[in-house]
């Protein structure tokens, strides 16, 4: 089997229908040796430049839905195309990457490779994308309707004076919202923190 047979037998497994092709494309134009990672709770994705004579390193959460993680793939690959051009002397999500996420994203949009809601989110976000797609209530929104695991919901939708559980494992209790996020208190410490309301979690039992 070639290299490219096994990219693509592996990325079948996450990634939507029909972008496998282009994804592998990337991964072998730039040489990039890409890790489906277990879940992690602050990030969902990273890029690392290569070492002398190694290739560039991506990772991406193998808990994300088909389409979070092409987003996340290619968000990364953006970084990637940054580095690239420009060797880390510009901001890591400035104007530079933010043309780079576009311009990489482009293919995905002209074959139709997403679904309707998905297409237009995402087209959104990305004429002025962020540093992390969480930021964006519309996408996160829309990319979660595809969650195979139905028992997280976002901290948006938790009840007032609830606990619940994030996906590190750490207990919390919702309180007061304060603009954007919620005063929360971690059970075991008793320490405050301000959680976004996109967070995602599940109700503790």
């Amino acid at each position: 089997m070639s290299e490219k047979q096994q990219l693509l037998a592996v990325l079948m497994k996450y990634l939507p229908v029909g972008t496998e092709e282009y994804a592998t494309e990337l991964l072998l134009r730039h040489r990039i040796h890409l890790h489906i990672k277990r879940p992690r709770q602050t990030k969902y994705g990273d890029y690392r430049p290569p070492a002398t004579g190694e290739n560039h390193r991506i990772s991406v959460n193998k808990d994300l839905n088909p389409y979070a993680f092409l987003i996340t793939f290619l968000h990364e690959v953006a970084h990637l195309l940054n580095f690239e051009k420009h060797q880390g002397r510009v901001q890591p999500h400035g104007q530079e990457w933010k043309w780079f996420f576009r311009e990489i994203s482009t293919p995905v949009f002209q074959e139709n490779l997403l679904p309707r809601d998905v297409h237009h989110s995402l087209n959104t976000y990305l004429s002025n994308p962020k540093a992390s797609s969480c930021s964006s209530p519309q996408l996160v929104r829309t990319l979660r309707k595809y969650d195979a695991d139905t028992t997280w919901v976002l901290l948006e939708e938790v009840p007032a004076n609830t606990a619940f559980e994030t996906k590190g494992g750490r207990t919390f209790v919702k309180g007061e919202r304060m603009r954007t996020r919620y005063r929360c208190v971690e059970a075991d410490t008793g320490k405050v923190f301000l959680v976004p309301g996109f967070m995602q979690c599940r109700l503790k039992i």
